[in-house]
């Protein structure tokens, strides 16, 4: 009786112990933090973001371009239908829309961390909250130095830190030469800033472009650019607007530069007389891509 007694005294000493180990490892654990100086995410209040994020899901088109670019394309376990570049990214499991995911499908792949939009809808950033993962979620941001934020913190949630800052210097050097460059063609030139557009969409359903407090507004003014439709309130520009403005030169994407060219009234616009309307990609993609996009368009308008 006495042995039994002890052996059971053992058992439950060694369950005590073992409960123990696993509250401390538990409250040991670290997480990570950093201050939103920008107000430009919003993050699970129930479920904290842990310091290492082996398995992340992305349902961000932003976010798994950014991911790759920290060299963590290994980690992504899912993306969206939309996150096709780099192309490598094609290979990755897809979830659906960012919108519209498929939420068991992003559970039943136990991510550590769920990276999102703002276009995420509420209910299914609770329901992901609800099934205990941890969730950050990025507002669209109409600076370029919201993206340096975000490849901020994505450096810190894969541990990659002195990468992102890397690639924030780079992108703040690129812009600082295209800034120099252009300001000092425009004097030598003796010329203002050239006109431009970019169409977002055209035709019977409308004209469409990048206004007021956009993202591609910015892009086109650290370009050097002035931008026909930059104190448009709304993405809607009349045709009206845009054959007064006549601007000097007209972006677009590829696909759309013929028939745009060869549509009534577009095809009467000076720019497409004159072989001014330029193919472009990767204008809206609030990422390091972004400068390369700057680039191009100072070389476009001020010449190589």
């Amino acid at each position: 009786m006495k042995q039994n007694c002890r052996k059971h005294r053992s058992k439950l000493a060694l369950l005590v112990l073992g409960f123990c180990i696993v509250v401390t490892n538990a409250s040991c654990e670290k997480h990570v933090s950093f201050s939103d100086t920008q107000n430009n995410y919003i993050v699970s209040s129930k479920n904290a973001i842990k310091t290492e994020n082996k398995r992340i899901a992305s349902i961000s088109t932003q976010a798994t371009e950014i991911i790759c670019d920290l060299g963590c394309m290994d980690r992504l376990v899912c993306r969206t239908d939309f996150c096709d570049f780099p192309k490598e990214a094609r290979n990755i499991v897809s979830i659906g829309g960012v919108n519209n995911p498929n939420i068991e499908k992003i559970i039943g792949l136990q991510p550590d961390i769920v990276v999102g939009t703002s276009m995420l809808p509420v209910k299914l950033f609770s329901a992901m909250e609800d099934a205990g993962l941890p969730i950050i979620s990025f507002r669209e941001s109409a600076k370029i130095e919201g993206m340096y934020n975000v490849i901020s913190i994505l450096g810190k949630i894969v541990q990659k830190e002195s990468m992102a800052d890397s690639i924030i210097n780079d992108c703040k050097q690129r812009l600082q030469i295209v800034e120099a460059r252009c300001d000092s063609l425009r004097i030598a030139k003796k010329i203002a800033k050239p006109t431009v557009y970019y169409v977002v969409g055209y035709g019977a359903s409308g004209d469409f472009s990048a206004g007021k407090d956009t993202y591609i507004d910015e892009i086109f003014a650290l370009a050097g650019a002035d931008n026909i439709a930059k104190n448009n309130n709304k993405w809607s520009f009349s045709k009206e607007e845009l054959l007064k403005a006549q601007p000097e030169y007209i972006f677009i994407r590829n696909e759309d530069i013929k028939q745009f060219c060869n549509t009534h009234p577009y095809n009467e616009l000076k720019a497409v007389k004159d072989g001014r309307v330029v193919g472009i990609s990767g204008l809206d993609a609030q990422t390091p891509r972004s400068i390369s996009a700057i680039e191009f368009i100072a070389n476009t308008i001020y010449g190589e």
